[in-house]
C-alpha cells in the first residue's frame, strides 16, 4: 500500500512541475530546460543520500542497467516526445504518451513474469483510458487541429516516447527489487541524463542563445527537483515491492492531477467530460490498489 501511495505522490509531483515548467521550456529550449532540472534534481538527491549515509555503491551490473534506463528514459524517449510535440500538439500528443503505462505492463508481463488479475489489468484499462479522456477534454470547447507536418510520423515519434519509457521503468525494476536506495539510484540516472544533455547542448542546432534571467532558471530548478528528483525517486521506491504494470499506470494520473490545479491556478474550469475521464481514472486507481 505504501508503494502504491507513492506511486500516486509522484504523479502529483509531476503535476505540480508541470504546472511551473512551460515558460520556462520555451525560454530555455527543451536542451538547456533538461539540463537544468536534472542538475537541481542531481544536487538535491546528492544532499539527501548525504545526509541518510546511503552511500551502498551499486555493482556494475546494476550502474549499466541504471545507465541504460537514464538514456533511454531521460535522453531518448524526452527527445521522442518533444519531437512527437512540434508535429502533434501537446494534447494529442499527451494522448498517445499516454498509452506508456499500458506498455509497462505489457513488457513486465513478457520480460519480467509480473501476471496482473483480471481486476488490475481492468484497472489499467481504465486508468489509460482515463488519462486519456481528461487530457482530450480538459477545457471547454472543441478541439482544435493542432497538428503540424507528417501526422503518421509525429504518431511514430509518440508511441516511440512511450515505449522507451515503458522499457526505461522495465530496466530500472531489478535494480529497485535488489535494494538499492531508491535517491541514490536517482542522483546515479540524473548524473548520466546530464552528462548525455550536456553533450547535445553543444550539437549545432540544438544551442539556445536566448539570454534568460534568474526567475526563469529557478523555475526550471524547482521543476527538476518536483519532477525528476521528487517525482522519480517515489517512482523507483514503489518499484521496490511493487510491479512495472502497476507503478507505470498509478503513476500515469499525472493529467488527471493537472486538473484541479489548473483550475487553481487559471481559474478555467475543466469540461464535465474531462470529470468523468478523471471519475474513470480514479477507478482503475480503486481496482489496482484492492487486494483482489
Amino acid at each position: 500500500m505504501l508503494s502504491d501511495l507513492a506511486a500516486l505522490a509522484a504523479a502529483f509531483s509531476v503535476a505540480v512541475s508541470n504546472i511551473i515548467a512551460p515558460s520556462a521550456v520555451r525560454q530555455l529550449g527543451p536542451v538547456r530546460f533538461n539540463a537544468v532540472r536534472l542538475a537541481a534534481a542531481l544536487l538535491t538527491m546528492l544532499v539527501l543520500v548525504t545526509l541518510r549515509g546511503r552511500w551502498a555503491a551499486p555493482s556494475h551490473h546494476q550502474l549499466l542497467m541504471l545507465a541504460a534506463s537514464s538514456l533511454l528514459g531521460v535522453v531518448v524517449a524526452d527527445s521522442c516526445f518533444y519531437a512527437a510535440l512540434a508535429r502533434l500538439g501537446p494534447r494529442l500528443t499527451a494522448v498517445v504518451y499516454a498509452s506508456w503505462a499500458g506498455f509497462a505492463a505489457v513488457f513486465g508481463y513478457l520480460w519480467l513474469g509480473e501476471a496482473l488479475s483480471a481486476i488490475k489489468i481492468m484497472g489499467v484499462g481504465c486508468i489509460v483510458g482515463g488519462v486519456s479522456v481528461a487530457i482530450i477534454f480538459r477545457q471547454p470547447g472543441a478541439i482544435s487541429d493542432e497538428t503540424h507536418g507528417s501526422l503518421r510520423t509525429g504518431l511514430l515519434f509518440g508511441l516511440a516516447a512511450a515505449l522507451l519509457a515503458a522499457a526505461a521503468v522495465l530496466i530500472g525494476r531489478p535494480v529497485m527489487a535488489a535494494g538499492l536506495d531508491p535517491a541514490l539510484a536517482t542522483s546515479i540516472r540524473a548524473a548520466i541524463g546530464l552528462a548525455a544533455l550536456l553533450a547535445l547542448s553543444v550539437v549545432p542546432g540544438l544551442r539556445n542563445a536566448i539570454p534568460v534571467d534568474r526567475s526563469i532558471v529557478i523555475r526550471s530548478a524547482l521543476s527538476g527537483v518536483l519532477g525528476m528528483g521528487v517525482g522519480m525517486t517515489l517512482v523507483l521506491f514503489a518499484l521496490t515491492s511493487r510491479p512495472v504494470g502497476i507503478v507505470s499506470s498509478l503513476s500515469s494520473t499525472t493529467p488527471v492531477m493537472i486538473l484541479p490545479l489548473l483550475w487553481w491556478s487559471t481559474g478555467l474550469r475543466p469540461a464535465p467530460a474531462a470529470w468523468l475521464g478523471a471519475a474513470l481514472a480514479v477507478t482503475g486507481v480503486i481496482a489496482i490498489t484492492s487486494g483482489v
